[in-house]
């Protein structure tokens, strides 16, 4: 039998790019309220081009945690950070990114193993504005109150970005629920690398793709994917950090 491996292998790009298109990587928050960088000290701005692109939280002076799919696109050198302001675009301190390191097994098609680290050239300076957030150890359970936070717009169809650092209070649901949710009609799996919110529609968006979910001070959540914004039936996804601690930690100092 002759097999035409041509058909086979586009057939299967075809079907990959299909999934990714109907997981949006997270863009902004939706009905956030805005927040003082005090409150949120881990909290960077990823951009191109002095252009906001996604968040990430401080790790230590030089080392940001943020999702791979973030970084999918774009070399080291086309990255800086700012970190310290309540503004993307503005304040602060800026740092240029010297090394990326995605997790080797991300999965851009079912955003599976979304986290990245980035090493920065120089140092930051550690203040009430800028602070480093400590890894979770634990995953949050079912009816846990988290928080998410970035910059971006306020609606779901919007393109505009919110010049302001925003967040929303939102609650942890189980991994069955999510899996039972809309996602199931859609055949989307939420692995053990996943956890998922729910937040009286609130939600994060495509933007805040990388920043942090926060529950008593520790990093619980990397802001990952969804379908549409605070949608009804369509959690929240975020990467489960405790689940990619000893990766994260083993790669922060490389």
């Amino acid at each position: 039998m002759i097999v035409n491996w041509t058909l086979i292998i586009s057939l299967q790009l075809l079907s990959a790019i299909k999934m990714a298109a109907s997981r949006s990587p997270r863009f902004r928050i939706v009905r956030g309220k805005i927040i003082s960088i005090k409150n949120a000290p881990w909290q960077v701005s990823l951009q191109v081009d002095r252009a906001h692109v996604c968040g990430g939280s401080l790790l230590s002076p030089s080392v940001i945690v943020t999702a791979a799919h973030c970084t999918q696109i774009y070399s080291a050198e086309e990255f800086r950070i700012r970190a310290g302001s309540n503004y993307w675009n503005s304040g602060g301190q800026v740092v240029q990114v010297k090394k990326i390191t995605e997790h080797p097994m991300f999965n851009a098609a079912t955003f599976e193993n979304d986290v990245a680290i980035l090493h920065l050239r120089a140092k930051l300076k550690l203040n009430r504005f800028t602070k480093s957030i400590h890894l979770a150890s634990k995953e949050p359970q079912e009816g846990d109150r988290v928080s998410v936070s970035g910059w971006g717009a306020t609606h779901d169809n919007s393109t505009n970005r919110s010049p302001v650092l925003l967040h929303a209070n939102l609650k942890i649901i189980s991994r069955q629920s999510c899996s039972a949710s809309g996602y199931a009609k859609k055949e989307r799996g939420i692995t053990s690398g996943m956890i998922c919110t729910s937040g009286n529609h609130k939600d994060a968006c495509q933007g805040d793709s990388g920043g942090p979910l926060v529950k008593g001070g520790k990093l619980v959540g990397i802001v990952s994917w969804g379908i549409g914004c605070a949608r009804k039936d369509y959690p929240g996804v975020y990467t489960n950090v405790a689940h990619y601690r000893n990766w994260i930690l083993s790669n922060k100092n490389n």
